[in-house]
């Protein structure tokens, strides 16, 4: 994805001043604090959390059939 960026630190940026670059030549994402440690931590969490609802729902399902055959 490309985007149109000021060369220049003016307002409104001249036009010769405009140019179209590369989302990830101009981000820099070590900087911001998202590493591979930290993409694997959040994902963990997610997994983590998506699980322990599955396991909560199937907790339940399986304690009202039983209360049922009751």
């Amino acid at each position: 994805m490309r985007y149109l960026v000021c060369t220049a630190d003016v307002d409104p940026c001249p036009a010769g001043n405009v140019a179209s670059l590369p989302f990830l030549e101009t981000v820099d994402f070590t900087a911001m604090g998202i590493t591979p440690e930290v993409l694997l931590f959040v994902f963990g969490w997610g997994f983590a959390a998506v699980l322990a609802f599955w396991l909560l729902g199937f907790g339940t399902a399986l304690a009202v059939a039983n209360i049922r055959k009751i």
